[in-house]
């Protein structure tokens, strides 16, 4: 279930809004850019496909511009989805491990066109093409004639796997090995002549990687990618990581959401990566950025080019090197290719494209079994129409207060220092009051019943911060 391909009410409505809405308080990070609007959608996509949880970034321009988690990580535990959880990524996990080797290639350690029986201490060659080699240029463009068979099942372990990544892929691989099945591992295909899919193949780069550089797969990408990304909550494995921090997978049967244990695979490189949404910002970022994050250099700009070309035309136009372009629908007619991957797993969706030319990324991980294109797909058609000019907002939200709050009859908004306009929303984000501010103001609240109330406070340049008041009887 790593592979590419998609798969077509816990709470309501009103109470997954309160838990969006609420988010300022629960996670630390304004959204630069809420809109109550995509709120609705994400949390009508949720319903519809059976998401317990749900947590979207959009960065544009070098920043993040969008941040927002809905729903719940742990149902049972009742805890919500906050900015900082972390969800498995499943196949999208690819992207890193292709990362990891295009690093290698830049330092000249390895040969994408070269045989990788160079850097193997067993061979590793299709079953009827012992003469042709298999590259790791096939590998990451799933051309060189790898099945993912029915083995791979056995590789699963709880929360971890058991069998070493060298294990597992000598096992598979090698005509020695012990999961070796000539006709289930492998297609009958001269490599490079098909493509098809391959996670097992996506393993081998990982493994590729740890040989040709002496130093375990998850190390490397955490001293080489994570580090200098500061993707502090990051990991190949859950012994890594805090668990209570981690989004528990869960799959819908007959009414209801059923917790999967937390599992892991010994061919890991292909879709056991664990992140959240602010550390797969910095991500995105590095590769919008030409490579650089920060003074952090990730890759070349000339090899994220490489990665986002299409290298193999005639056989699958949309293919990179482990990335791939999918189509995206505008809203105002036509749609664009974007460069991306997806990934699916038992309890787990998650979606990440990026657009070079307009400096766009958007990622969306759930804790589901269902498709979350809809909701990626949404939020890159509002990230075209958000501004960057957060700098200008001279507003700060850590410097606005509501007083009192609870209220009752009046409140007042603190820390403004020039004209602002102001909108009061109820809990099912309908505006309900409107007010014009020249710095601190007063506002009469007594036609409003009493509940939860959200303060959108947007300058001149439509930026935004949003405040929480909650109305006493």
């Amino acid at each position: 279930m790593k592979g590419k391909h998609r798969y077509k009410d816990l709470i309501s409505t009103l109470l997954l809004l309160i838990i969006t809405l609420s988010s300022c308080s629960l996670k630390g990070q304004i959204n630069p850019n809420p809109s109550a609007v995509i709120d609705n959608f994400i949390q009508t996509e949720m319903a519809s496909e059976r998401f317990p949880g749900v947590s979207t970034v959009i960065v544009k321009n070098g920043e993040i511009v969008w941040i927002e988690s809905y729903g719940y990580a742990d149902i049972e535990n009742n805890t919500q989805v906050e900015d900082t959880t972390i969800f498995l990524l499943a196949s999208l996990s690819k992207v890193f491990t292709g990362t990891a080797i295009m690093q290698l290639k830049e330092n000249g350690t390895v040969n994408f066109d070269n045989d990788v029986n160079d850097i193997l201490s067993w061979d590793a060659d299709i079953p009827g093409f012992t003469t042709d080699s298999v590259t790791i240029r096939q590998l990451m463009t799933h051309t060189a004639s790898i099945n993912d068979g029915a083995a791979l099942d056995s590789y699963y372990g709880y929360p971890d796997p058991t069998i070493s990544l060298a294990d597992c892929m000598q096992r598979y691989f090698a005509s020695s090995g012990i999961d070796y099945d000539a006709e289930d591992n492998f297609l009958t295909k001269k490599p490079g002549s098909f493509y098809q899919y391959s996670n097992a193949g996506s393993a081998l780069v990982g493994y590729l990687s740890e040989v040709a550089s002496g130093m375990a797969f998850d190390q490397l990408c955490k001293r080489q990618i994570f580090e200098p990304l500061e993707m502090s909550n990051t990991a190949w494995f859950m012994a890594d990581l805090d668990s209570n921090h981690v989004a528990r997978p869960y799959q819908y049967q007959s009414g209801s959401y059923m917790p999967y244990n937390h599992y892991g695979f010994a061919d890991y490189p292909n879709g056991q990566l664990r992140s959240n949404v602010k550390d797969l910002a910095n991500f995105m970022i590095a590769y919008l950025n030409g490579g650089m994050f920060g003074d952090k250099k990730l890759l070349s700009s000339t090899s994220i080019s490489e990665m986002w070309s299409s290298e193999i035309p005639s056989l699958e136009p949309t293919q990179g090197l482990s990335w791939y372009q999918e189509e995206f629908s505008l809203s105002e007619g036509g749609s664009t290719m974007l460069w991306g991957h997806n990934g699916g797993e038992d309890g787990v969706s998650t979606e990440m494209y990026m657009d070079p030319d307009n400096e766009i990324g958007i990622c969306v991980l759930t804790n589901g079994e269902g498709d979350a294109f809809s909701i990626i797909e949404e939020l890159y058609n509002q990230a075209l129409t958000l501004s960057t000019t957060t700098s200008n907002l001279n507003l700060e939200s850590n410097a606005l207060t509501i007083h009192p709050n609870p209220a009752s009859g009046y409140f007042s908004i603190k820390g403004l220092t020039n004209n602002y306009d102001i909108q009061i929303l109820n809990s099912m984000g309908q505006i309900v009051q409107n007010i014009n501010s020249a710095e601190d103001v007063t506002v009469d609240i007594t036609d409003l019943s009493s509940g939860l109330f959200f303060i959108s406070v947007k300058n001149k340049t439509n930026s935004k911060v949003w405040l929480q008041l909650i109305l006493k009887e």
